[in-house]
């Protein structure tokens, strides 16, 4: 979680309801992109491949039970702070994941400055300068760590098309319709508000904040969030 956005923008009840609900829908599209919530079919006695494979890692402690349903669970704990909770249900397993290293949700995170960057390209482009290039340096930096970490193999350079295609549909979203429409719909999410918050906030506290988002290399993932 960015600290940053949240230490101001928690005070903005309204801007909260709106701003998460945009962010829900964003977890929906990174979850199928990225596995945050995964649903595979199961092999035989395996969790499959790709989750016995993480439970053998030596940074790994697992621990098998039950819920109360009966079913199989397994808990995966990564020395990174990074867990993944499995249930299996008949021939197919779900998996919740969490980052508990008291660093943040690198996905989550990731999720935001993107909202944060494309809301600005489409409704206010050029307005400030600075804070456009101070989020344009901050993707880069996440999605080298994305890059680097995750679990599922992503290039950079998927991410970064991944960002561009979002501006490209929020530009044409707003094009030919007249000025107040426009201003209308940029207001409708909330972001607006959120991005005067972030405004708030010292530019040097951002930052150290992205840097201790990054400090830990561990699997991005989106929870906690908002």
């Amino acid at each position: 979680m960015l600290r940053w956005l949240f230490g101001v923008a928690t005070a903005q009840a309204s801007l909260g309801c709106r701003f998460g609900a945009y962010l829900s829908s964003c977890r929906a599209i990174c979850t199928a992109c990225m596995m945050t919530l995964l649903v595979t079919r199961v092999q035989g006695a395996q969790w499959t491949p790709f989750w016995d494979a993480l439970a053998e890692r030596s940074d790994a402690k697992v621990t098998d039970g039950v819920n109360n349903k009966g079913e199989p669970t397994r808990h995966i704990e990564l020395s990174s702070g990074v867990s993944f909770d499995l249930e299996r249900h008949g021939d197919q397993i779900t998996s919740f994941d969490g980052d508990h290293s008291g660093h943040g949700a690198v996905q989550c995170s990731w999720e935001i400055y993107v909202a944060v960057r494309v809301h600005m390209a489409a409704c206010s482009p050029g307005e400030d300068p600075q804070l456009e290039a101070d989020l344009d340096d901050a993707l880069d930096r996440i999605n080298d760590f994305i890059a680097e970490n995750s679990l599922v193999p992503i290039k950079r350079s998927q991410l970064a098309d991944a960002i561009a295609q979002r501006e490209q549909k929020a530009k044409l979203a707003l094009l030919g319709r007249p000025q107040e429409d426009q201003r209308k719909k940029c207001e409708a999410d909330g972001l607006a508000a959120f991005i005067k918050a972030i405004k708030l906030t010292p530019r040097e506290k951002r930052k150290s904040s992205l840097d201790d988002l990054l400090s830990v290399k561990r699997p991005p993932v989106m929870n906690p969030c908002l």
